[in-house]
């Protein structure tokens, strides 16, 4: 039986307990409050290594395609000449529908602002060596049919010498399927996703376009189909910025995010959970030269494949040497506009928007 004991009974004892233990009570305050002491160094240790448990692991994925060096992952060579830079360019009228039969002389190209001469220029349809990546988390059982029948989709209508690798996402990101041209293979690896977890979105990116990297084809892309915003990733947002940027890859993305909610009166101060997954993927899209689409229902899906198979096999390769002759490794900022007959005001050019440019090694430095 608890027995309750009255505030007052036994207030003479608990004085004189108090005046015993102040002493060691302030000295044990001390102690811990000391920077250096050993129970201060024990609560950090243990605050650091809940921090390391909750941080994702650094994913890896597993490569068994051709490697290639630095400078052509970087794509700063084609053919003999190891400072032309190429870019794959779409241009669209106002009413979305691709722009073709264009001339080097209808493009303008400026780097930092300086304009650029165009050395190399075509319209071809040129082999990709691509990347489907498939967001395979549970919120995707609803859709994974329809995503599934679309990859294929998108695959038939691209060009018989591409080249397709396959990757599936959740809390992990697997290669479901490597580099191949044989569609029986990846119909296969299709219908044995498993739908479970959660979106390790921005690391399947990540991974997606180091992978890509690694691809024969003159031209390298990667599509991503996903539900959500990311929640499971090692690397973020702007360590996946910096990576596409290195990157000779255009990225398009397919997002099924949540509707956007009515701003009330002051929504204009925060931005929502599918705003925030929607710029994001707009700007991954943006910075590689690709796009974002956004289709309210499944049944979208096989326009949106048509239009990025037909635009990789239509797109403009624009060529240029740089003027800067400087090899420092920075960030060059890309401008890409339309000049000369057969051009409007409507007509919209879409391009990545910049490139690193190559590093002369330190050892190269000294010779």
């Amino acid at each position: 039986m608890l027995r309750k004991i009255s505030p007052r009974g036994n207030s003479f004892g608990r004085e004189r307990c108090c005046r015993r233990l102040s002493p060691l009570v302030l000295s044990l305050a001390l102690l811990c409050a000391a920077p250096n002491s050993p129970v201060s160094a024990s609560s950090a240790q243990g605050k650091q290594a809940t921090e390391e448990r909750k941080k994702p692991s650094k994913p890896e994925l597993e490569s068994h395609g051709p490697q290639k060096n630095e400078e052509q992952q970087k794509g700063y060579s084609i053919g003999v000449n190891v400072d032309l830079v190429v870019v794959h360019t779409s241009v669209y009228d106002k009413n979305g529908h691709f722009v073709g039969g264009l001339k080097k002389e209808n493009f303008k190209v400026f780097e930092d602002g300086v304009a650029q001469g165009i050395t190399a220029f075509s319209q071809e349809d040129v082999p990709v060596s691509m990347g489907i990546l498939i967001d395979t988390s549970g919120s995707m059982r609803s859709k994974i049919e329809m995503v599934n029948k679309a990859a294929l989709a998108l695959i038939r209508a691209s060009n018989p010498q591409d080249e397709v690798f396959l990757i599936g996402f959740s809390d992990e990101v697997e290669l479901l399927e490597d580099y191949t041209n044989d569609i029986d293979l990846i119909s296969d690896s299709l219908d044995n996703i498993v739908v479970t977890g959660g979106t390790a979105l921005y690391d399947a990116i990540h991974l997606g376009v180091q992978k890509a990297e690694h691809g024969t084809k003159p031209k390298k892309a990667v599509i991503v189909i996903t539900d959500g915003e990311d929640r499971d990733s090692y690397y973020k947002l702007e360590e996946l910025l910096a990576k596409v940027q290195e990157a000779d890859a255009q990225v398009y993305c397919i997002g099924f995010t949540n509707p956007l909610p009515d701003k009330g009166l002051f929504g204009h101060w925060s931005k929502s959970v599918p705003e925030k997954a929607r710029e994001a993927l707009q700007k991954i899209a943006e910075e590689t030269g690709g796009k974002a689409f956004f289709p309210e229902k499944t049944p979208e899906l096989g326009n949106i494949v048509s239009t990025i198979a037909h635009e990789l096999r239509s797109q403009y390769s624009i060529g240029f040497v740089s003027s800067n002759r400087a090899r420092d490794g920075s960030w060059r900022r890309l401008r890409i506009v339309l000049d000369g007959p057969n051009t409007t005001t409507g007509h919209h050019v879409r391009a990545r928007t910049g490139y690193f440019s190559p590093k002369v090694a330190e050892a190269s430095k000294t010779q």
